[in-house]
């Protein structure tokens, strides 16, 4: 076979073949940013409370290269008002997200450029508690 009708056929089979396209990342390969503010509903159990639901917060105040660091807001069954710091971090594309606080565990899931899903688990103390919840972060004003 000649060099010339080598090259020819590897021409014609990388015609077929699809072009690289951009990153498919839930951002489009634009970054990895989290940074904003993320609200929602969960859905809570406590082995010592029972079920509950009720509106959760992640606000995201710093975020460098795959870690991040941020408060979480949200109400407790018993009606208490409860702000923690979150720490995580995140491998290159995403596919494990994890996270911490004073007293639990997070993973997260970025479905969508700006739909963050996530459970959080805790245990130790009076009581083990796990919870989950979607995410939808807030749009920033325009500058």
């Amino acid at each position: 076979m000649s060099a010339a009708t080598i090259v020819a056929g590897t021409l014609a089979v990388s015609a077929l073949m699809p072009a690289p396209t951009a990153s498919a990342s839930p951002d489009g390969g634009a970054g990895h940013s989290l940074l904003g503010t993320w609200e929602g509903e969960r859905q809570v159990i406590s082995s010592a409370t029972g079920f509950f639901e009720g509106p959760v917060a992640l606000e995201v105040t710093e975020q460098h290269d795959r870690t991040f660091k941020g408060v979480t807001q949200y109400v407790t069954s018993g009606g208490v008002r409860v702000k923690k710091t979150v720490v995580g971090a995140f491998t290159p594309e995403r596919k494990v997200m994890a996270g911490s606080n004073d007293e639990g565990v997070y993973t997260f899931d970025l479905v969508r450029r700006d739909v963050l899903e996530y459970c959080y688990v805790e245990h130790g103390g009076d009581a083990s508690v796990t919870s989950c919840g979607q995410l939808v972060r807030r749009p920033t004003a325009a500058k």
